[in-house]
């Protein structure tokens, strides 16, 4: 384990923390040093000022009101040369500058001050001071002066040099003592670590860590205590697991006895698959009667209809051929004839005779479409082909499609894509079950109207047969299970989820494989491949 950085550790953090707080507190303490010290010097300067405003005033009176400017500037220079003030202005009662010491000529006279910064820059320091100067009432002048505060400023630094060098002083040996502490406080860390890794590396059994009386002193306490619990445990574990791998050589050798029973049991469940492969198939049957029915009424109802219409045509022929027996027994005269052809035209007798051909023909078209659901079902059912045999799929496929037609005609267009296909050595019946359970399947997925595509193709030595919709689709998270006895989606009553685990089984008995790709809301994809040779097929 590569060593910790000194912030990572709890000696670091500890002495960080620690200096942390030790600079904030000093900090907090020579900033309100500080503070202080600006306050009490501000108000030194204040009064210093209103001290020396008076004195000036008093002395500056006189010479003023009698206009002696070279008394007034006399007074200034010594007020000036006895120290503490940086300059002296004397303007009379019109603003003119009539006397000033320590100030430029031309240099404009600062406004007076109201205090002065905390941290001043590099300008020298001073108070500057604004006094009027009157005589009962008349006013004389305006006296400017500015207090030189370098010594205050001077002796602010000096405190904030040795508070700052207390401070550094202060941190140093806080940091030496924390680190020493914190030393202590950890001295058993290391060790406890190294034997956590010797525990986590596989010795259950490390060196007792040193103990002691305070809460690292306990930890190592807990840790030898934790440790030999372990190393019981680890005992205790393995007798568990001797015992364990005994009984599992028993159940072996139950495992052994049981599977000739299990081999008894797979060779009853296959009679079942038999029976309910046959169950499926006589319910796709059942479901598809009505169907059948529907489609041979029709045809049967338009020949009975067509039949009847032959009849009163060929009641209505023998009024004819009677009215005109009689007519030629009266003679057959020229008015006999036109009667005649009076009669012919009432009863449309030319009409009878063309209409009665198309409807003997129309007759004959619905018995060949009887014929032809009849044959189909005969096709589809497959009674006299129960070994394997040669059969084209395509042919399948079409007689499937004649006994599904009534299930998929109402929802859905059904388009062909048959392909030449060799012929396919099959049990035709159980493939005819395969194809009429996909495509139930896919009319059943589209609710209102959509398409369905049957597709054939050779490649190779194999054929394939897919049938795709445009119907909801299979969610993803149900796509794997579809294939699972009693599985289904659809509402009770309407499915027994045996369809396509037949259809599964029947492929996988003629050693092809059948596979399925889903989109949801865009349809279904079932794919169907099956060897052309089989080695049971019989020529």
């Amino acid at each position: 384990m590569r060593p910790l950085a000194p912030w990572s550790t709890v000696r670091g953090r500890l002495v960080m923390l620690a200096i942390g707080i030790e600079i904030l507190m000093l900090f907090v303490m020579v900033f309100n040093s500080l503070r202080l010290l600006h306050g009490a010097m501000t108000k030194q300067a204040r009064w210093q000022a209103e001290q020396m405003s008076p004195v000036l005033i008093a002395a500056l009176t006189a010479p003023l009101a009698q206009q002696d400017f070279a008394t007034v500037q006399a007074v200034i220079d010594e007020s000036r040369r006895a120290g503490g003030v940086k300059y002296i202005v004397i303007l009379d009662s019109a603003g003119r500058r009539v006397a000033s010491s320590g100030w430029g000529r031309d240099q404009a006279l600062p406004p007076p001050s109201q205090s002065f910064e905390l941290f001043q820059g590099t300008r020298a320091p001073r108070y500057d001071v604004l006094v009027p100067i009157d005589q009962t009432g008349q006013p004389l002048g305006t006296l400017h002066f500015g207090l030189d505060l370098a010594q205050i400023v001077a002796a602010r630094h000096l405190l904030l040099l040795q508070g700052g060098t207390i401070a550094i002083i202060e941190v140093f040996l806080s940091t030496v003592i924390l680190t020493l502490l914190g030393y202590w406080l950890t001295r058993h860390l290391v060790t406890l670590t190294r034997a956590s890794l010797e525990v986590a590396n596989g010795n259950l059994t490390p060196a007792p860590v040193r103990e002691g009386h305070d809460d690292v002193g306990r930890l190592g306490a807990a840790f030898n205590m934790m440790s030999r619990a372990i190393s019981e445990r680890v005992r205790e574990l393995t007798a568990a697991k001797e015992a364990l791998q005994e009984r599992a050589r028993e159940l072996e050798d139950l495992n052994l006895t049981l599977e000739s029973r299990v081999q008894d049991e797979v060779a009853k469940n296959r009679e079942k698959d038999n029976y309910l492969t046959q169950q499926e198939k006589m319910a796709s049957i059942g479901q598809l009667a009505a169907g059948v029915a529907h489609e041979i009424n029709n045809p049967m109802g338009f020949v009975t209809s067509n039949l009847s219409t032959l009849g009163k045509y060929l009641q209505r022929l023998e009024e004819f051929i009677a009215a005109q027996d009689e007519a030629i027994g009266k003679g057959g005269d020229q008015a006999v004839c036109d009667d005649l052809s009076r009669t012919r035209k009432q009863l449309k007798i030319d009409h009878i005779l063309d209409d009665g051909k198309q409807l003997i023909a129309e007759s004959l078209e619905g018995g060949g479409r009887v014929q032809h659901i009849v044959q189909s079902l005969k096709n589809f059912s497959r009674v006299d082909q129960v070994q394997y045999s040669r059969v084209d799929l395509n042919e399948c496929l079409e007689t499937t499609i004649s006994i599904a037609w009534n299930e998929i005609k109402y929802v859905a267009t059904l388009k062909r894509e048959f392909g030449v296909l060799p012929p396919v050595c099959c049990y035709p019946q159980q493939l005819n079950q395969v194809f009429l359970n996909l495509l139930i399947n896919a009319s059943q997925a589209i609710e209102s109207s959509g398409e369905i595509v049957i597709r054939t193709w050779s490649d190779g030595d194999d054929v394939f047969v897919s049938v795709s919709d445009t119907g909801a689709g299979i969610p993803p998270e149900i796509v794997n299970r579809i294939f699972e006895p009693f599985f289904t989606t659809k509402d009770v009553g309407k499915g027994t989820g045996l369809g396509l685990s037949i259809s599964y089984d029947i492929i996988r008995k003629h050693n092809g494989e059948i596979a399925v790709e889903s989109v949801p809301g865009s349809g279904t994809t079932f794919k169907v491949r099956l060897p052309v040779s089989q080695e049971a097929c019989v020529a």
